[in-house]
């Protein structure tokens, strides 16, 4: 389905039954890229999910101020108007988190809990030179191998392998990849809240991520999330492709799950 949201069509799907859930995906992820989770998550949960501005087989974005954090939370405001979600769980993954993080400081009231899984690094700050500059230049580098570099990048598998994940393939190549790459330029080159903003952020909040990922999802970043929030919780997750996709779904749904429990107190 598609929903005209201020300049731009998002491309979304609602699944499921149960309590209100927003999952939202990472950069270069999108409705695609995410159905593994959101398949899981619709056997216990109402779940919304849409590809982010620029991602996917929404609106083709290149401008650099339409993909300020702003704009994207406001956004996410518009697409639960759209499907009628009065106060969801939002939960999202590592760009997806730093959206749901700027919705609950420029919307307050709106959501009614955070599951907030390894937010980017640029959660608190805008992200070192040096950091940024390995990124852009990995992205630099994938585009001089034209379309099967950037989907090789952004999957980690190679397009012309057939044992590679064909679903992963697909969902790469559903993003228009200028689109994309505009949108990995300018979506991760910004803060996307001040810190101390964060305190005043009143619904039951879940933080969680990984260990040794320090350029694109710092642990300390999560933990300084997890101090700032009023009784965040912290918890530890397993890298990914440690464990199989199915439990990492579940290990989702369980953070959706200790929120939800929280509300029910």
């Amino acid at each position: 389905m598609r929903a005209l949201i201020h300049d731009v069509e998002l491309d979304y799907e609602l699944s499921g039954s149960g309590p209100e859930l927003v999952w939202l995906h990472g950069l270069s992820g999108s409705v695609d890229e995410s159905r593994w989770l959101t398949d899981h998550l619709a056997t216990r949960f109402r779940v919304l999910t849409y590809s982010t501005r620029g991602h996917g087989r929404s609106s083709p974005v290149l401008e650099r101020h339409r993909y300020r954090y702003d704009v994207i939370a406001d956004d996410l405001d518009a697409m639960l108007d759209h499907v009628g979600f009065s106060k969801p769980i939002v939960a999202g993954g590592s760009h997806g988190a730093n959206t749901a993080l700027r919705h609950a400081v420029r919307h307050p009231g709106r959501v009614s809990g955070l599951v907030l899984v390894a937010p980017g690094s640029n959660a608190l700050r805008r992200p070192d030179r040096l950091r940024w500059g390995l990124v852009r230049g990995q992205l630099a580098l994938a585009r001089r191998h034209g379309a099967d570099g950037i989907v090789r990048a952004i999957t980690g598998q190679d397009p012309g392998d057939p044992a590679a994940d064909q679903a992963a393939i697909a969902a790469a190549r559903s993003h228009d990849l200028a689109s994309l790459e505009a949108a990995m330029r300018h979506i991760a080159d910004q803060r996307v809240v001040p810190p101390e903003a964060l305190r005043g952020v009143q619904v039951p909040t879940v933080v969680a991520a990984w260990r040794k990922d320090p350029v694109l999802h710092p642990f300390g970043v999560a933990q300084r999330i997890a101090q700032l929030i009023p009784d965040a919780e912290l918890h530890e997750l397993p890298r990914p492709g440690q464990v199989p996709q199915a439990e990492a779904a579940e290990l989702v749904a369980v953070l959706v799950d200790r929120v939800l429990a929280r509300l029910r107190q």
